[in-house]
């Protein structure tokens, strides 16, 4: 009787050990379409959502500068504002065709008129339907481990950047933007706080600055 145990028991024994030393599968890898269309849902979701930043730019071929912190609004269709933390009082606003930079201490404001290109380098390329980005970007996808996906934007045709890669929660939260120009420059963007707000008013956009403040640019 202890012989015809023996044996189904050291079988089963054999066969724990082989499973406990067989490779575990790879992840999957995720699907860049489906995590770009989730990107994009979270920052489309409501009228616009409020987050704290930190910034950092590198030149290429040298380190990144010190950092500069502060709140970002992101609001639908193509709003954006950086209010920056410091003594300067420094606002970076762009209205879904100009940008705006003022510097309060200086008491001057640089308009631009934004190119394609210029537009990508920031979060509110994420505003835009995903069929339109896929269009101009081709999409890698992969884990990046704690639960995080990294998405890889790579142009199609714009010589003027040369990527834009995205770390977010599978929910489509952005924690982390990089953006690499075609001179090897990068900017980096780390995102937290992220939270919905009521719409903002135009004028927060496109921004006036106090009387007797320089224009420079357009």
């Amino acid at each position: 009787m202890r012989r015809s145990l023996a044996f189904p028991l050291l079988a089963a024994c054999a066969a724990a050990l082989l499973l406990a030393r067989a490779p575990r599968a790879a992840a999957e890898t995720p699907d860049a379409p489906a995590v770009l269309r989730s990107i994009v849902n979270a920052y489309t979701a409501k009228p616009a959502y409020s987050m704290t930043f930190v910034q950092s730019y590198a030149p290429a071929g040298f380190p990144d500068a010190s950092p500069e912190t502060g709140t970002l609004t992101i609001q639908t269709p193509a709003s954006l504002r950086f209010d920056y933390d410091g003594p300067e009082g420094k606002v970076y606003t762009f209205d879904g065709r100009a940008a705006r930079q003022y510097v309060a201490v200086d008491k001057q404001i640089v308009l631009k008129t934004l190119t394609a290109a210029e537009k990508a380098r920031l979060p509110l390329l994420f505003l835009q339907p995903p069929a339109e980005i896929l269009e101009r970007f081709a999409a890698v996808a992969k884990q990046a481990g704690n639960g995080l996906v990294d998405l890889a934007l790579t142009p199609r045709a714009d010589a003027d950047l040369k990527s834009v890669t995205a770390l977010a929660t599978p929910a489509g939260e952005l924690k982390r933007l990089v953006v690499l120009d075609g001179e090897g420059n990068r900017t980096t963007f780390t995102f937290t706080n992220l939270a919905p707000r009521k719409k903002r008013p135009v004028s927060d956009f496109a921004l006036v600055p106090p009387k007797g403040t320089r224009v420079v640019g357009e």
